[in-house]
């Protein structure tokens, strides 16, 4: 499963820090995508899904997809994205791709775990 050359374990790692899980859902074989599930103890019953590409030109792409609070009743857990609205809010990502983890980890901080208002 490719990750579009984002270094996941380095994010995980990262994430791990701030008490937000990782997990790689989705990959593709043209390794210019990939998609991670984050959960947190911070926002507890609530997802998102953190959608990266890299077409190997700049920029680079990063956006947030964020759970309903409002969760409608699933039919089947294992529906991916369907509960989910985009958010307006990503980051095209210039320069070195080894610094892209701690951009994602700043983007998950000012989106996920955004203190609620």
């Amino acid at each position: 499963m490719g990750t579009a050359g984002l270094d996941v374990e380095r994010v995980t790692h990262l994430l791990q820090r701030i008490k937000v899980d990782c997990t790689l859902v989705q990959g593709d074989d043209c390794e210019d995508r990939c998609l991670l599930r984050l959960t947190s103890v911070e926002r507890p019953g609530q997802a998102a899904l953190l959608e990266y590409l890299n077409q190997r030109s700049q920029p680079r792409i990063a956006t947030i997809k964020l759970e309903l609070p409002e969760k409608p009743r699933r039919t089947n857990l294992d529906e991916v994205g369907h509960f989910f609205w985009v958010s307006e809010e990503g980051i095209r990502l210039r320069g070195s791709r080894k610094d892209d983890p701690e951009k994602l980890v700043a983007l998950v901080k000012g989106i996920f775990l955004k203190p609620k208002t």
